[in-house]
């Protein structure tokens, strides 16, 4: 009979099958990803409408969906999605922006999850959870070659270690490309992306009543981190030019630079949890899950982004965690589930970001200053006369750190009032706390040398401590700490029409911690700020047709956030004083209102059909002390009734999957993707070179191989037609300076698949 697997999924710590449960979900199994050769996280929005990635890097990665997430550019803020790997709470999105391997499914819930899931969940949550160690042997690898250098290499053992009682599984992968983004400056080559993993597994059954699965994993990432320019300020434009140096034309698409230093990055990150159950013969199951993570990031780059030797920028953040979830679920009879837990969790954040500044440094930030525009008979000061001593050599130390923990205890209940009917209450008590500490000292400064015989000296005793000023700031010290409690809750209603019809309706209220500024505030942001608090309305159905041929998952919703964290550029202080762009603020209001659609067909035997639309308007309620674009003449604009940034309006993903068995045991096999995701705006402060375009990508693959899936060989052309498009928006060095992350290239590889 043509059917529709239905899956089973743990969205609310239970496990269910999709249509039972009422909340807005999409999943990817493992067989999906694999056909799809999704491989990496950046890829999802492609398969799922309503989620978003930006992800300039492992460290200023950020998940969105319906909109709301902000990209984390201030290593203060945390993500508005929690991200959840074999229930694991990720604190930094850094932590699953890699490859994705040996995966059973992703979970993606849409919508405030303010029981379950209190984490930084005012958004949703992306759940991963990797294949399970098998008393059977079982093995695979994996091959693909393609162009722009693509080597990957993927392989699984699993099987029984003891008999009847210990498993294991191991599993890891190693795959190398070449730089996305070339540096034609003279001698400088960038980094080519190279990415290894593993992950090995034990899984204990001593008997029916006890399970423990012990999971190690280790990954390591280096990749180039130069982005392309999409925008030059008035201010780099007058600098280079007063320097005589050509900027390169803006244009992202051809994927060059041209940068005196090689910008690059290295993640390094291990975990470690131990998952233990124990059940009972009334259905009841207490859960354990006990993890460490710790995750490096250490990059260098070139900080101005030009040819010039400006400044050149490091960062070096270590960051460590360990959390424990106690959790009780049980069913005390027919009409009853419910889920009961403790969690706590304690992360560390240690950083360390140097600035050096080189022999162009002093000219270059005079480059625009009317005080170089000299009294007649002496003209304009060229280049050539501003000592290089000013700022040669200067280095600026931002070193910081912070200590937070989270408490909560959290329950949810459903009543099942008749066969059909069911309420689902819940709610979950937080307790947050943040201790941090910032330091910025300058040092290496050369002495400024008074000439009384030079004519210009009276300029440069004013002008040189003015210009250290400017770019150098002085010595900065604060300390600070919050303490916060919250309540969330969650109420469910669900009402199945008939066996193939299920409809619900949710309230919920989700809650991210306000949090503590990790840069140099100026005196408009403060150095904490509040925290953000999502409340949802949504509305939606889930409806089978022809014996479960066919699917249909529909909901509406309407989320309000109060205190949106996100972040600003702050005015100057004074006339002599930079804007600050890493500023953390909270916007007053607002609103997401949308509609999303999701939906399969089982065609016939050899085909499947999938469809899935996003629908979203996502507006400043109240955002009146709002940045203005960097081309306006004000400081300080009202943007409220205006579209909220990073939040496209329209998302769509479709597709078709075809298999046709062939005599002597061998099949063919094809498929195509596409994605489509409409124009948004990149920051939040908007203005040239910060907008995402419209653009649709499309995917196709074919191959051929045994019906039983031993073996196959399969050819794949990723964005078939070459669209040109953008992933990601960075601001540069000054105000008005963008670079941009570039979509993947129209690629063309094969891939050879082996299993036992």
């Amino acid at each position: 009979m043509l059917q529709l697997e239905d899956i089973s999924v743990n969205a609310r710590q239970r496990s269910e099958k999709v249509r039972d449960v009422p909340i807005a979900i999409s999943v990817l199994d493992g067989e999906r990803l694999d056909a799809a050769g999704l491989t990496r996280a950046s890829e999802l929005p492609e398969q799922v409408p309503g989620l978003s990635l930006a992800a300039p890097n492992a460290r200023q990665a950020g998940y969105a969906i319906r909109g709301l997430g902000a990209s984390g550019y201030n290593d203060g803020l945390d993500g508005s999605v929690g991200v959840f790997v074999d229930g694991v709470y990720q604190g930094r999105a850094g932590m699953a922006v890699g490859s994705l391997f040996d995966l059973e499914r992703i979970e993606v819930l849409r919508g405030p999850q303010g029981t379950l899931y209190g984490k930084n969940s005012t958004a949703g949550t992306v759940n991963l959870y990797s294949r399970l160690p098998t008393f059977h042997p079982e093995a695979s690898g994996e091959v693909t070659m393609g162009e722009a250098g693509l080597r990957r290499y993927r392989g699984v053992l699993s099987g029984e270690l003891v008999e009847g009682v210990l498993a294991g599984r191991l599993s890891g992968y190693d795959s190398q490309r070449d730089a996305a983004v070339d540096n034609l400056h003279p001698g400088i080559r960038p980094r080519d992306r190279d990415e290894q993993g593993l992950r090995g597994q034990l899984l204990w059954l001593p008997d029916e009543t006890f399970s423990a699965r012990l999971i190690l994993d280790h990954d390591r990432r280096n990749e180039n981190v130069a982005l392309a320019a999409s925008n030059y300020s008035q201010a780099t434009v007058q600098r280079s030019a007063y320097l005589g140096y050509a900027l390169p034309p803006l244009d992202p698409y051809a994927r060059q630079v041209k940068h005196d230093r090689e910008s690059f990055a290295e993640v390094l990150q291990n975990g470690f949890a131990l998952e233990l159950n124990r059940h009972w013969d009334d259905g009841t199951t207490l859960t354990s899950i006990s993890a460490y993570r710790d995750w490096r990031y250490d990059t260098r780059l070139d900080a101005d982004g030009t040819g010039l030797a400006v400044a050149a920028g490091s960062a070096e953040l270590e960051h460590w965690q360990f959390s424990q979830e106690l959790r009780l679920a049980g069913s005390p009879h027919e009409q009853m589930d419910y889920v009961a837990g403790l969690y706590y969790l304690r992360q560390n954040l240690v950083r360390d970001i140097g600035v050096g500044f080189g022999r162009d440094a002093a000219a270059y930030f005079l480059g625009d200053r009317p005080e170089l525009q000299l009294p007649p008979p002496f003209g304009t000061l060229p280049p050539s006369a501003i000592p290089a001593s000013l700022l040669e050599g200067a280095q600026q130390h931002f070193d910081s750190e912070q200590r937070s923990e989270s408490r909560a205890l959290f329950g949810q209940l459903t009543w099942h009032l008749t066969p059909r009917l069911a309420v689902t209450p819940g709610l979950r008590y937080t307790h947050e706390r943040k201790r941090a500490w910032l330091s910025r000292t300058v040092s290496n400064l050369a002495p400024l040398v008074s000439n009384p015989l030079d004519p210009l000296d009276p300029l440069w005793q004013w002008g040189g401590p003015l210009l250290r000023q400017v770019a150098l700031g002085g010595d900065y010290y604060r300390r600070n700490a919050i303490e916060e409690h919250d309540l969330s809750g969650h109420l469910s209603v669900s009402y199945r029409f008939g066996d193939d019809l299920l409809g619900y309706a949710n309230w919920s209220r989700g809650y991210k911690a306000g949090g503590i500024n990790l840069d140099v505030t100026s005196p408009y942001a403060q150095p904490t700020f509040d925290a953000e608090r999502a409340t949802s309305l949504e509305v939606g159905f889930k409806q089978a047709f022809w014996n479960d041929r066919a699917w249909l998952d529909l909901a509406l919703y309407q989320t309000d956030v109060d205190g949106y964290q996100a972040l600003t550029n702050s005015p100057p202080a004074d006339a002599f004083s930079p804007p600050l762009r890493d500023n953390l603020i909270n916007v007053g209001k607002v609103r997401l209102r949308g509609v999303e659609l999701d939906g399969r067909l089982r065609a016939s035997e050899q085909i499947e059909l999938r469809l899935g639309v996003a629908f979203s308007d996502a507006r400043y309620r109240d955002f009146t002390n709002a940045p203005c674009a960097p081309q306006s003449q004000n400081w300080t604009c009202d943007l409220s009734g205006q579209r909220l940034f990073n939040a496209p309006r329209w998302g769509v993903t479709a597709g078709i999957d075809y298999r046709q068995p062939l005599q002597q045991g061998l099949a063919i096999f094809g498929g195509v993707d596409y994605s489509l995701r409409s124009a948004s705006q990149g920051t939040l402060e908007g203005g040239a070179g910060s907008q995402q375009p419209t653009y649709a990508i499309t995917h196709v693959r074919a191959g051929f191989g045994r019906s039983d899936g031993g073996w196959e060989l399969e050819l794949w052309v990723r964005n078939l037609f070459d669209r040109q498009y953008i992933t990601a928006v960075r601001g540069q060095l000054g105000s008005g300076d963008y670079g941009v992350v570039v979509g993947e290239a129209r690629q063309l590889g094969t891939t050879l698949r082996v299993a036992y």
